[in-house]
């Protein structure tokens, strides 16, 4: 069915309204120098979370309810080195506000894992140089950084399971039961593909 403007701008967190008014960038998503800054310049999950105004109660509660599962602590257990995750993410994101706080749950459980979030604003070339399959600049849009701010592999805005099921069943819904049915997923799996997605990255990166 044919989702109107205002329809994709509730459902899908996209920043091209705003990107379309500014002047193209250079692409500097290889140069781990850029890079480097750019995860420097960037806040912890904590005081994300301490200023996420938008979606507040579900980014509260996916946090304190959140945990790294037991299937996936062996994965976790296994990884040596320094990660760092390069989180581009804004709060009132459906999909970042479901993703993120259980990424934070991962980097308090291994030492050799952390994160630091950027706006939509400041990850713009992130988001320009990782488009989801349908061509959006989105959040969030999660690059898996090594020691020397080398990427390595990148998240984009949702599971792979889930990106299956808006592309097949939840695309005919109403907006209401297409959000209602998004976030029954997302309540259901509770992170752990998201976590498991990001834990294959860096295993294949330690290869």
């Amino acid at each position: 069915m044919i989702r109107t403007f205002l329809l994709l701008a509730l459902l899908v967190c996209t920043a091209v309204p705003a990107l379309a008014q500014e002047e193209p960038v250079l692409d500097r998503t290889a140069d781990p120098v850029w890079l480097d800054s750019l995860y420097h310049s960037g806040i912890e999950f904590g005081q994300f979370l301490d200023e996420a105004e938008r979606r507040r109660d579900r980014w509260v509660n996916n946090f304190g309810d959140g945990t790294l599962h037991a299937e996936l602590t062996e994965q976790a257990d296994s990884i040596t080195g320094t990660w760092h995750l390069l989180a581009v993410a804004v709060a009132g994101c459906s999909d970042s506000v479901s993703t993120l706080p259980y990424l934070a749950h991962l980097v308090g459980y291994s030492e050799h894992v952390n994160m630091r979030v950027v706006d939509s604003t400041a990850g713009r070339a992130i988001m320009e140089a990782h488009r989801t399959k349908d061509g959006r600049p989105a959040t969030p849009t999660i690059l898996v950084l090594n020691d020397r701010f080398e990427p390595v592999g990148v998240f984009i805005e949702r599971p792979e399971a889930l990106q299956e099921w808006v592309d097949t069943d939840g695309a005919d819904l109403s907006s209401q039961d297409f959000v209602r049915g998004k976030f029954e997923w997302y309540d259901a799996d509770a992170g752990r593909q998201t976590v498991g997605a990001v834990l294959d990255i860096i295993a294949a990166a330690s290869e």
